[in-house]
């Protein structure tokens, strides 16, 4: 089994509510949303293993890979992207010798039915303001996949959402409102740079419902990867 990855490093989780732990970072190539503010590779020729300073050809084995996990001593394994829910069969390959932690776009239901092993999962609710094609279908693509992978007593999962300046604060609660039974609770993550007051707005009207936090791209702020 093979799969295509730009890259795979050790760093501190820098969103969400696991800010600070440490991680090995797996990162896929490739995704099947486009959002404007996206900065990662759609695809690559070669992977960069920081963990070991290699650069290898891709796609990479699954047995490469299960080898960097069993030698991490990190908290957990972060499959990241791009979106990793396209990886789901090398994903399923590999042997959970440390906790999985899946970063999603939460777009693919029929992709998380086969993830339900995972520890941790940080997913995604895109907004309207994200300027993805027919956002309505989307959104219920990703109830669903909330629904699939929902926080449980042997799984965390919590909800992402990232937020430009400006968003349509009405659509965005009636959003969560949909999936606040299936998340520990939910993480506001401003586009780095975006004023903070909407946000924070934002938040009070969700704190009625839901644990809601506000919490930016802490590892951009500390200027590592």
């Amino acid at each position: 089994m093979n799969a295509k990855i730009s890259e795979i490093f050790e760093s501190i989780q820098g969103e969400g509510i696991f800010v600070g732990v440490r991680q090995m970072f797996i990162r896929f190539c490739g995704c099947n949303l486009n959002c404007y503010y996206c900065d990662t590779l759609k695809d690559s020729e070669f992977c960069v293993d920081h963990v070991s300073g290699k650069t290898i050809r891709n796609p990479v084995s699954a047995e490469y890979v299960q080898k960097l996990i069993d030698s991490a001593r990190v908290h957990s394994i972060s499959f990241t992207g791009g979106e990793p829910m396209l990886q789901a069969e090398f994903i399923r390959a590999l042997e959970k010798t440390k906790s999985f932690y899946l970063e999603s776009n939460m777009s693919l239901p029929e992709k998380a039915k086969k993830l339900r092993f995972f520890d941790f999962v940080a997913g995604d609710l895109k907004v309207r303001e994200a300027k993805l094609k027919d956002y309505e279908v989307l959104l219920e693509r990703t109830f669903e996949s909330f629904k699939i992978l929902r926080n449980t007593k042997r799984r965390r999962t919590f909800c992402k959402i990232v937020l430009p300046s400006e968003f349509n604060a009405e659509e965005v609660l009636n959003s969560a409102m949909q999936i606040k039974g299936y998340v520990e609770c939910f993480v506001l993550q401003p586009v780095f740079g975006s004023k903070l007051e909407n946000i924070f707005k934002l938040q009070k009207k969700m704190m009625e419902f839901a644990d809601t936090r506000v919490i930016p791209q802490v590892h951009k702020l500390m200027g590592v990867k």
